[in-house]
């Protein structure tokens, strides 16, 4: 649909928000049935001739995979959306997300193939990765580049809302196939979550296919583009990198830890059974969720880099309680700790897509964005691994809890380094030419 003047008329803010929201929230469905299977079912699925613990490390390992893949996800995608467009790169990565996560829903089991099934289902994460790496910058970018400046916070939260929504889907999905036998959770009840995946994939595509490709990347399109993106990333702005690395990082670690960990720890370790574990990722999601849009209406008044801020100290005073209260083995008091800590994680995620995305001219600013993402998410997924192993040799949370105060005070410094102002100040103003729209840094 065109305008007067013979240009592509805006999209409206529901499509634009549907697309940001729908799309990412079916990649992260396929992202997460993963990571609670994981938790769940995979050591005795993939790993059963080895102990509960070495199995259980195994089958989060593969789950962390999936997260070292992100970082090339985001030189390869990032590459593809800063040369030929943000909408037909997000076509892609929803094709090669879905499309994985069907074939792990018919993989074989290590009874069936011996070693090969677990090496398969290595293969499929690390596509799975790779395909989240290059969903993200892509989702919020097409969001953020159509909005007015003073709006780029709020649409740029609209693409976090597929996380706590592809969570929250993901852990009623598995809820219900819980329901019958351990024996036929172990054999095909844990493959319909995957094997539904089908069905969504082409509501992703119909609603992409719909959107305008945004306004910053046609606008670049007049000058040259880089040649190889994540060259210039690292050479010119890799400060920045390191900025909006370490601003994801705390919200990644507390996400994984409270969202997989607890889910081994509580079930391995504390006894507890399933059905009281996996609410705690429908309270996860939903607290993540609100809090989302409560960051990103708070930042035009206070400041997204406050709120992130703030946030990040939130984490850190709340790690030690947060830990304590899981530790109880008493359910409402493990959801108490885990709703806490996803408020913070939420007012921080939802208003620093804008803040980080914004850091890069629209050039390389679809690699940009997703490797500072992608490298942050590496960091979060590694830690239910290490954390397992860290409480296997204390028997305790405590250096669990340690663990993420630290990586949380570390958010909150590149946190205090984003440009004052953000998405919701100086992107006000009228650009400077040598800036291409960043913040200076």
């Amino acid at each position: 649909m065109r305008n007067g003047s013979g240009h592509a008329a805006a999209p409206s803010t529901s499509r634009l928000a549907s697309a940001q929201i729908i799309g990412t929230t079916i990649e992260w469905y396929d992202f997460f049935i993963y990571g609670t299977a994981s938790a769940l079912v995979f050591n005795r699925v993939f790993f059963p001739e080895l102990s509960p613990l070495i199995g259980t490390l195994l089958s989060l390992a593969t789950f962390a995979a999936g997260f070292l893949a992100r970082p090339f996800g985001a030189i390869v995608f990032g590459h593809f959306g800063d040369r030929i467009g943000r909408k037909r790169t997000l076509v892609v990565t929803l094709l090669l997300m879905g499309g994985a996560t069907v074939a792990v829903g018919l993989l074989p089991s290590y009874a069936m193939v011996g070693a090969t099934a677990p090496v398969l289902l290595l293969l499929l994460r690390i596509v799975q990765g790779m395909a989240v790496g290059g969903e993200w910058g892509g989702a919020a970018l097409i969001g953020i580049e159509h909005a007015a400046p003073r709006r780029r916070t709020l649409f740029g939260a609209f693409a976090q809302l597929g996380s706590p929504l592809g969570l929250l889907l993901a852990t009623l999905v598995f809820l219900v196939v819980t329901t019958g036998s351990d024996g036929w959770l172990q054999s095909w009840g844990w493959r319909i979550p995957f094997l539904a995946s089908v069905l969504l994939i082409p509501v992703g595509l119909v609603i992409r296919q719909k959107i305008h490709e945004s306004p910053d990347f046609a606008a670049k399109n007049v000058q040259a583009p880089a040649s190889l993106p994540v060259a210039a990333v690292l050479r010119q702005d890799w400060r920045r990198v390191l900025v909006g690395v370490g601003a994801f990082s705390g919200v990644f670690v507390t996400y994984y830890l409270l969202t997989t960990f607890t889910l081994v720890y509580a079930t391995e370790t504390l006894g507890m059974s399933t059905s009281l574990t996996l609410p705690t990722n429908l309270v996860a999601a939903v607290s993540e969720g609100l809090f989302v849009l409560v960051g990103a209406l708070l930042a035009p008044r206070f400041g997204a880099r406050r709120v992130a801020a703030v946030s990040a100290v939130g984490l850190l005073v709340w790690a030690f309680p947060a830990f304590a209260l899981v530790g109880t083995e008493r359910s409402l008091l493990l959801y108490a700790g885990v709703a806490v800590s996803m408020a913070f994680v939420g007012a921080a995620y939802g208003v620093l897509a804008a803040e980080v995305a914004l850091l890069f001219s629209p050039e390389v600013r679809y690699t940009g964005a997703s490797l500072c993402y992608g490298v942050a998410g590496s960091i979060g997924g590694i830690t239910p691994s290490i954390s397992t192993y860290l409480l296997d040799r204390t028997g305790s949370t405590t250096s669990v809890a340690l663990l993420t105060a630290v990586i949380a005070a570390l958010m909150a410094g590149a946190c205090f380094a984003l440009p004052r102002g953000g998405a919701e100040g100086p992107a006000a103003a009228p650009e400077q030419p040598a800036a291409s729209g960043t913040h200076a840094l």
